[in-house]
């Protein structure tokens, strides 16, 4: 059984998209909050620090790097108690956000991460794309799914950074990248210095809680969007995402 509305992603795997733009952009460090098993990680080749209150790390992760530093602790005590540029001696030219799934958790880490990194960094967040509407519930219920086939996929009800991200900080330049499983933002023109979503952060909270996405309006969400592909971007479309500060 399947519901009545399901958008598929055909590009590269988010993992490969992550570690391929750090190199476009000749990353001299990296941020990763949502470690796990080290999948996108390991790919990565510049200094880095990756971020994660229980790794089940399996692979090797340091591969090329001169330096990694993991730090098993929640993101919001990472960024309480430390500075990540100090940490690798290096500007933070990338940040990927893949933590807990619910839209409050991943709206905390990219205000924290756009103050640690600068002007012409790039701040990725993933699942914000969801092929449909149930997995987007707040807490996982693989065995409640009506759809079957995608019972494993949990994306949580971070869709609603790009709506809360469009009407609160136009400034930025938001692009969606159609990658597999469940998409990828790739966020520029960032600007360490805001304060708007840190001042107005319960107001969104009451405004974006509430919301649950159905078959509806997870139609409405893609009706309209642009979705870019990943070699677009990579080939120099989102110029802007390879500027150095």
């Amino acid at each position: 059984m399947t519901t009545a509305f399901t958008h598929w992603h055909s590009g590269p795997p988010y993992f490969d998209f992550v570690a391929r733009m750090a190199r476009a952009k000749n990353a001299r460090g990296y941020l990763e909050v949502g470690v796990r098993d080290g999948t996108t990680l390991s790919r990565i080749d510049c200094p880095s620090i990756g971020v994660d209150p229980f790794f089940q790390i399996t692979g090797n992760v340091i591969g090329k790097k001169t330096n990694l530093h993991l730090y098993q602790m929640t993101s919001d005590d990472f960024f309480r108690d430390y500075e990540p540029s100090r940490i690798i001696n290096a500007p933070i030219d990338v940040i990927f956000l893949d933590g807990l799934h619910q839209f409050e958790y991943l709206l905390r880490d990219f205000i924290n991460s756009e103050k640690v990194t600068h002007r012409h960094g790039l701040i990725m967040l993933d699942d914000c794309l969801p092929a449909n509407a149930e997995m987007t519930e707040r807490t996982h219920n693989q065995e409640g799914r009506a759809n079957t086939d995608l019972a494993g996929w949990w994306t949580g009800d971070v869709w609603k950074l790009l709506p809360i991200l469009e009407k609160y900080r136009p400034d930025l330049r938001v692009t969606a990248v159609d990658v597999r499983p469940t998409g990828s933002i790739c966020i520029t023109n960032l600007d360490p210095s805001s304060t708007v979503l840190e001042r107005n952060y319960y107001a969104i909270l009451d405004e974006y809680r509430g919301i649950t996405m159905d078959d509806a309006l997870c139609a409405r969400f893609y009706d309209g969007r642009t979705i870019v592909g990943a070699d677009t971007i990579l080939n120099g479309f989102e110029a802007s995402l390879f500027v150095g500060p």
